[in-house]
């Protein structure tokens, strides 16, 4: 029976050092809903469908029953500790892993979440003309494709602006601001 333990340990560690090395996404769901749909019903003990638990389960498992076969316990006992020492490190992987997910916070951008702030014109901006705003947040300064609003006149560049609204395509509306 050491032969099968060892065998999934082996393999574990196999599938551990594959996503390492080829970088994968574990994007398994776990066979239960989320709590984001309203479908939360609790099956995150059933994890079978994330890469991430076999890698766990096989490992610690395969890990766990040659431990308890060269302590001396029976084939049942390793069996069955094996099994749910697999399981329980595998679903608390998962389960870890999606809450950190799910409550990371993300440096992202979009050109939505600029509204109300001001900014710098790089490139002039004027009714059918899109020009280029710089704007400083989130600790660091992204450019932006500018459209002046329908009533602005013609800005030059260096000009302060204000972002009014997100535009087409991800560009920005500005009007002339005061810094």
């Amino acid at each position: 029976m050491n032969h099968v333990y060892l065998g999934a340990v082996a393999f574990g560690v196999t599938l551990l050092l594959a996503s390492l090395v080829m970088g994968g996404k574990d994007t398994g769901h776990g066979g239960g809903g989320h709590a984001h749909d309203g479908g939360d019903f609790g099956l995150g003990w059933v994890p079978v469908t994330s890469l991430r638990f076999w890698v766990f389960l096989f490992t610690f498992g395969g890990g766990a029953g040659l431990a308890l076969g060269w302590l001396g316990s029976s084939a049942a006992v390793s069996a069955g500790g094996a099994l749910a020492i697999g399981w329980a490190s595998g679903a608390i992987a998962v389960t870890v892993i999606r809450s950190l997910t799910r409550h990371s916070v993300s440096s992202e951008l979009r050109a939505a979440d600029l509204v109300g702030a001001t900014g710098t014109l790089m490139l002039p901006v004027g009714p059918g003309k899109p020009g280029k705003v710089r704007v400083d947040i989130k600790g660091r300064a992204e450019d932006f494709v500018a459209n002046i609003v329908e009533d602005g006149g013609e800005l030059a560049s260096g000009a302060a602006v204000l972002i009014v609204a997100e535009g087409e395509s991800g560009s920005l509306l500005v009007t002339k601001g005061e810094m």
